[in-house]
């Protein structure tokens, strides 16, 4: 603009200086968009103007050049539209000088502003920048609704100033088409928005800078293009994204951005506040004018409301705008409906944050068709699942396993589904996400598809367990299987109502793991819910299954009606054609049917022998214990001890062997109640001593191992007390037992006060194992105290025994029979009589210091009032 004239083919156009001026502005920075302000800045600089001067100049250019010449960008400013060429008439003068284009200046926007507060988001921060230090692309990828852009913005603000250029944040939803980041990219660098990827790049060439790509979901592969674009083009460029899915471009790192924290259950208010949902629930309440404070009153429903949300920051955000309406018990209770009541968002963020539902309904638009119905058919699985399951339950004439396979890691790309990375990958749903699954479900109406496959999957995968239990120890074979309790609960419920066929299978398949979590009452109420009506259709190993089950369960409280569905089991098995199933019916009850007379157990046991040789192979180690059980119980009740002592250290051996560790319990307390039945020394204390010396090297009570040491101490203590050690075993049953202060003296006769304050699994762990030791030690103590001379004692615990309720043992022929019988030689029938009516009203704190009294009577007077 030396010449200070614009020509058009040769003729001057009349303009004036200023609006010489503003042309050279715009021409010089061609390409790009130049704000107002600079405008006036330029062309009056140091002088007060009115705004609008720099339009009615922009209107007078317009006019000589044309309309298209200079383009408004609204909100942001002006741009030279038209291509500029070299003037053929001075071309004689730079011949031999090639035209250089004007570059157009980058003019980076401001960052949006920092989050006010991060909530239990300290350490994903400090990961976050730990990886933008060492590697140039890093994606922050989670859940929806997790808090990504919240992250990485924070994360952005404390890098800028480690960059020359400072950060630059590009939201992939706020251009004209998503799809495509070129134009949000230029754009957010002050550039015309159709600027092509070879300038884009030539710009960025020379720049040290952060790019923030937030929402790169949106653009999928042309995100992951552009990206690599520009880590193989520049060298001081990195790269922050944001996105639901992982872009897959080589040299990416992955951030997984985990939900928020939430307490534990019973944890206190301070405790609370220091995990991030509860923090930013309350918050955001508060940040709504609403005046509330966590305290005593509500924390259980706050860490329960956080807990259900999964720890989803937009989650809780939105139910905290629900709380002034209905109150957190109220709220906690509509969670149920989470996706009708998590609406009314903010109103400035984008649509998909304004309610739950449209953020869900965001992350499935970017599935394809079989994705979805992979994400809908795998809610019903509860607590997690593995690959395998997840194909034997989705697998059809439609999905093959492969499939299957594919989606479920397209799932967890799309972080939908979340995966423990371990030896054996264990795949998982939020609550929200299984949530949002039903409600697909419902509207598509394949609610009954998908519980029937799970149902199926569930019955086949513990079809195998129990196989599996017969060559794998219980510990091994829990840690496998354990994780399926909520599937297994999931699958029974349902095919309680729809397949109850199938339902009994999967009872009979699963009853191992449920004993061994020791969940005998849901066993217990999950047989009865079938008990008034069995399908007809059942197949005879099945209802066989469910009757010895259900009749071993009804066993300790009432044999009368165990002793029926026993026969009954034992009939039906020998129409199942199936040898170790009757094997098996016949053995459990011959050792759990109290009502069966000894001619029926000689018969039985006949029946046995004739089997034997048929079922107890190289891989039924478990039923040949069975085996070894009823002979035993056979001998002791025929009165051969030695030969019933026998056959239970084989089968402790062997139990040993094998891993059957519940077993070995079981049988470490037959053999304690076998010597105090016969009182007398016998071979099996060699092994009780080896083993009480391997045990308390290994761990004391209170350890891992402690039930085990238990037993053994149990089982030493009657050796001891055999042998007339009586000092000792006294010694050995101290420490195994405490006597607590009494609530009372006299039990309710209607009920029991341990029974009643205990429900499966709730109690107090230390007090619990001691409550339920002394229930097992009963015969132990109450011969001890006979053994020192306190009979009234002794007849009292027998009393007492009487309602004692315990639901670990489970042997149907108690010794109580042999210890009376020795009483009854001190003591005449009325006295004995009077003492166990005594007893029996005791409660459990007086019953122990009876059986550890060192005077005699000194109970009588134990909570102030006699007896």
């Amino acid at each position: 603009m030396a010449s200070r004239v614009l020509l058009s083919e040769g003729v001057p156009v009349p303009l004036s200086g200023r609006q010489l001026d503003l042309l050279g502005v715009l021409v010089a920075h061609r390409g790009a968009v130049v704000s107002k302000n600079e405008l006036l800045n330029r062309v009056w600089p140091g002088q007060a103007v009115e705004e609008n001067n720099a339009a009615v100049h922009v209107s007078a250019l317009r006019r000589a050049l044309g309309r298209e010449a200079i383009a408004t960008v609204a909100g942001q400013g002006y741009r030279f539209a038209l291509p500029l060429r070299q003037d053929e008439d001075t071309s004689h003068d730079s011949t031999d000088r090639p035209v250089e284009p004007i570059s157009p200046i980058v003019r980076p926007r401001a960052l949006p502003s920092a989050p006010v507060a991060m909530h239990g988001r300290g350490a994903d921060l400090q990961a976050l920048l730990s990886r933008l230090v060492r590697h140039r692309l890093v994606t922050v990828v989670g859940a929806p609704g997790v808090g990504k852009s919240t992250l990485a913005l924070a994360c952005a603000h404390e890098r800028r100033q480690a960059a020359r250029d400072g950060a630059v944040w590009v939201d992939l939803l706020s251009g004209d088409d998503p799809s495509d980041p070129l134009p949000a990219v230029a754009s957010a660098l002050g550039l015309d928005p159709g600027t092509d990827l070879q300038t884009l790049l030539a710009l960025l060439r020379p720049m040290s800078l952060l790019l923030v790509l937030d929402n790169a979901e949106i653009a999928g592969a042309r995100a992951a293009t552009f990206c690599h674009a520009v880590l193989e083009n520049t060298e001081d460029v990195a790269l922050m994204v944001t996105s639901r899915k992982v872009l897959r471009v080589p040299g990416e790192r992955v951030l997984r951005t985990p939900p928020l924290s939430v307490p534990p259950a019973g944890a206190g208010v301070d405790e609370s506040l220091m995990h991030g949902s509860v923090a930013l629930f309350v918050d955001q309440v508060r940040a709504l004018g609403q005046p509330f404070a966590l305290g005593l009153h509500n924390v259980a429903q706050v860490t329960a409301l956080c807990r259900r949300l999964d720890g989803i920051p937009l989650a809780l955000q939105l139910a905290a705008g629900r709380l002034a309406m209905f109150g957190i018990d109220q709220l906690c209770e509509r969670l149920s409906d989470r996706y009708r009541l998590l609406t009314r968002g903010t109103q400035a963020g984008p649509r998909r944050h304004q309610s739950l539902r449209a953020c869900m309904d965001a992350s499935l638009a970017l599935l394809d068709d079989v994705e979805q119905l992979v994400l809908r058919r795998l809610e019903p699985f509860e607590g997690g699942f593995t690959l395998e399951m997840a194909t034997a339950a989705l697998s059809d004439r439609q999905l093959d396993a492969w499939t299957v396979a594919e989606a479920l890691e397209g799932l967890v790309d799309h972080s939908l589904v979340q995966v423990d990375a371990e030896d054996r990958p264990r795949y998982r749903l939020f609550d929200g996400i299984r949530a949002y699954g039903l409600l697909l479900l419902e509207e598509t109406g394949e609610i009954e598809i998908a519980r029937c496959q799970h149902a199926r999957a569930m019955s086949q995968l513990f079809d195998r367990a129990e196989r599996a239990l017969q060559m794998m120890p219980d510990a091994r074979w829990i840690a496998e299987f354990s994780p399926e309790l909520g599937n297994v609960r999931a699958a029974l419920d349902w095919c309680l109502e729809h397949e109850p066929v199938r339902g009994l299978g999967l009872l009979a398949h699963s009853r191992a793991l449920f004993e061994l979590l020791q969940l005998a009452q849901e066993t217990a109420w999950r047989h009865a819910a079938y008990e008034a009506e069995l399908p007809a259709e059942l197949p005879p190993a099945v209802l066989a299954r469910y009757c010895i089950d259900h009749a071993g369960l009804l066993a300790p409280h009432d044999p009368k009606r165990a002793a029926i569905w026993y026969r009954r089991g034992v009939t039906v098995s020998r129409t199942a054609e199936d040898p170790a199933l009757r094997y098996l019916a016949l053995c459990r009850q011959v050792v759990e049917d109290r009502e069966l007379s000894q001619a029926a157990m000689r018969y039985a046991m006949g029946e046995l022998v004739a089997l034997a040789g048929r079922c107890e192979g190289a891989h039924a180690a478990r039923l040949k214990l069975w085996g070894l059980a009823a002979r035993a119980h056979v001998w002791r009740v025929e009165g051969q001890a030695a030969e019933a002592d026998e056959a239970m250290c084989a089968s402790l051996q062997l139990a040993q062997e094998v891993g059957a560790s519940r077993w070995v319990l079981d049988d470490l307390h037959r053999l304690m109640e076998l010597q105090v039945g016969h009182g007398q020394p016998l071979r099996s204390a060699a092994l009780v001593r080896q083993w009480e010396d391997g045990a308390s090297r290994a761990s004391g009570i209170n350890t891992a191992n402690g039930e085990f040491l238990q037993r053994v101490l149990g089982c030493l203590a009657a050796v001891l007390l055999a042998e007339g050690r009586t000092e000792e075993a006294r010694d050995v049953l101290t420490g195994i037992v405490t006597p607590k202060p009494s609530r009372g003296v006299y039990r309710d006769s209607r009920s029991d006060s341990r029974h009643d304050s205990r429900s499966e699994g709730q109690a107090d762990a230390q007090g619990e194992s001691q409550s339920d030791a002394f229930d097992r030690l009963l015969p132990v103590f109450a011969w001890l105290a006979f053994e020192e001379g306190r009979d009234q004692d002794a007849a009292r615990l027998t009393g007492y025994a009487g309602q004692a309720y315990s639901p670990i043992r489970a042997d149907p022929l108690p010794p109580w029979g042999s210890l009376v019988q020795r009483m009854r030689a001190r003591l005449d029938g009325f006295s004995m009589a009077r003492l166990q009516d005594e007893g029996n009203r005791w409660d459990e704190p007086r019953a122990m210091v009876a059986a550890l009294a060192r005077t005699a009577g000194i109970a009588a007077s134990f909570g102030g009032r006699g007896c």
